[in-house]
């Protein structure tokens, strides 16, 4: 691949990610992996065999390699067989999707020189990466890529990547799927058991002590106080290795005394239904790398309330698309509810002025197309 090449339908590109979970960044690989089929010819994804992430991509109708890892540094026999899966689909762009990948890739790109290397971030780290292994690892890198200026930022605090070979490019969703206009709020509610008559907050996300969701259900007595015809719900599943916490929750409406009223319900993947559910969508975690479940809720036009934590203050504009406060305080949390809720007029305000920079700023397809531009100066 030389400077001139450009992402026609003669470009090859392979994401790579050899994770055995199926999260948030599982499903970003096949958003960006479908969005890019559409503008070239051969998109692969390469992942470990008996995965949901395989079986996902096949169902997206994605070209799809299986490979085995067995350590995160110095598996040789995962670099050959990847550098082979390479130079048989002639890839000319790798992208890699975790971190601890990263060895990996770079030993098969010794093998397989021919390929220009890219890392989309999407989990922060703050620790020093500026030791040998990393920075000869990230030599290697072409483009690195993050989702907002705080991580360009950490990038450059913690590792001696150069300030030009990093961009800046946020991820979108389908603004096609998440379009308010196709959904009833009577169905949705019906749908997911949720009261027809009553005021609506809900939060949506890992059952996590570090998503707040604790503090949560310590604004809801707060706000019972002020409005009695509200009804929260709380959806998710459990983070593994945190079994019991949704239980610890329970227990903590139950004390509170507003069991009653707050709802807990699975993670669902029919999450613009959900949205269309909600009067209100928080996001309470104590730091958020980006909060992709944000640009879903502006999507869908929520009026939304959350923490100015990690990258969320790049997404919601405190005051214009939503309200923003301090992470880890139940009481601010309820405050900044309770003036949406005193509010009708701003809580309308919100909601349109939400959906309208998501269109602006977060549409997966203008978001690949930004990727696409960078990708092209390789």
């Amino acid at each position: 691949m030389n400077n001139e090449m450009t992402f026609s339908k003669n470009c090859n590109i392979a994401f790579v990610c050899f994770s055995s979970s199926f999260g948030g960044l599982e499903l970003s690989i096949l958003k960006l992996a479908s969005e890019f089929n559409k503008r070239m010819a051969d998109c692969l994804i390469i992942v470990p065999p008996d995965t949901s992430l395989a079986q996902s991509a096949r169902q997206y109708d994605l070209k799809v390699e299986l490979l085995k890892t067995k350590l995160k540094y110095g598996d040789i026999a995962a670099s050959i067989h990847l550098a082979r899966i390479l130079r048989s689909h002639r890839i000319d762009v790798v992208v890699i999707m975790q971190s601890k990948d990263m060895s990996i890739v770079t030993v098969a790109h010794l093998l397989y020189p021919s390929t220009k290397l890219v890392f989309y971030q999407e989990m922060q780290f703050g620790i020093n990466k500026r030791d040998i292994l990393h920075t000869w690892m990230y030599s290697h890198l072409s483009l690195w890529i993050t989702l907002t200026k705080k991580m360009k930022q950490e990038v450059i605090e913690h590792t001696r990547m150069p300030q030009e070979r990093i961009s800046v490019i946020p991820i979108g969703t389908d603004m096609k799927r998440f379009d308010p206009n196709l959904y009833n709020r009577e169905t949705t509610r019906n749908q997911f058991g949720i009261p027809q008559a009553k005021i609506v907050i809900g939060v949506l996300g890992r059952i996590d002590p570090q998503k707040g969701q604790e503090e949560f259900i310590r604004a809801i007595p707060i706000l019972l106080e002020h409005q009695t015809h509200l009804h929260f719900v709380i959806a998710g599943n459990e983070t593994e290795g945190q079994n019991g916490f949704k239980k610890n929750l329970e227990n903590l409406s139950i004390e509170l005394g507003v069991s009653d009223e707050v709802q807990f319900l699975p993670f669902t993947d029919a999450v613009p239904e959900f949205m269309s559910a909600l009067d209100i969508f928080v996001l309470p975690s104590h730091t958020e790398t980006f909060g992709f479940v944000l640009v879903e809720a502006m999507a869908m036009g929520k009026a939304i309330v959350a923490t100015n934590s990690g990258g969320v203050p790049e997404i919601i504009t405190d005051g214009s698309t939503g309200l923003l406060v301090s992470p880890r305080d139940g009481q601010a949390l309820a405050d900044a509810i309770l003036r949406l809720l005193k509010d009708q007029r701003r809580q309308s305000s919100f909601s349109s002025e939400a959906r309208a920079d998501a269109l602006k700023r977060f549409d997966v397809a203008r978001c690949v197309d930004q990727l696409v531009i960078s990708l092209d100066t390789l």
